[in-house]
């Protein structure tokens, strides 16, 4: 399981949502009353209000996904890079690599450093087969730009 925080409200976690594949627990999000329905990480029909002993911090993120799967969320999610170069098809949904150089390509070109510095860490992690690595900065960069941005 991977932890992720994706919002940087101080607030407590008053409802949780998950979303189930094949079976099996995808993803379970704690919210505020405020963030309930995030973009993203709203599950229609599960959302439940914590009982007072449950209360993690708004935003956290209990990712179980395959790492491949988790790596191109953040990808397509957070850092708005989904796509392709022009003309290039879309790469297999499980070949993070391939998303994170499209990403980097992406980045370069719309001059969004700070983005491009994580995807070039991230690049540099996958050369030495450190995918949980990565996985790492990625949430560590959502949980910054969240606070950034003031999700």
């Amino acid at each position: 399981m991977h932890l992720r925080q994706v919002t940087a409200c101080p607030e407590s976690a008053a409802y949780t949502t998950h979303r189930r594949r094949k079976g099996a627990l995808a993803w379970q999000i704690y919210t505020c009353p405020r963030h309930r329905r995030l973009p993203h990480w709203s599950a229609p029909g599960n959302l439940r209000r914590l009982s007072n002993e449950e209360r993690p911090s708004c935003g956290t993120v209990h990712d179980h996904r395959p790492h491949a799967e988790i790596i191109v969320t953040h990808l397509h999610g957070w850092m708005c890079a989904s796509g392709t170069p022009s003309g290039s098809p879309e790469p297999a949904a499980d070949d993070w690599h391939t998303h994170l150089h499209n990403a980097r390509g992406l980045f370069a070109v719309t001059g969004q450093r700070h983005l491009l510095e994580v995807v070039d860490h991230a690049l540099r992690l996958a050369d030495s087969g450190a995918v949980v690595s990565i996985v790492t900065l990625l949430a560590a960069a959502e949980t910054l730009d969240a606070q950034c941005h003031r999700r």
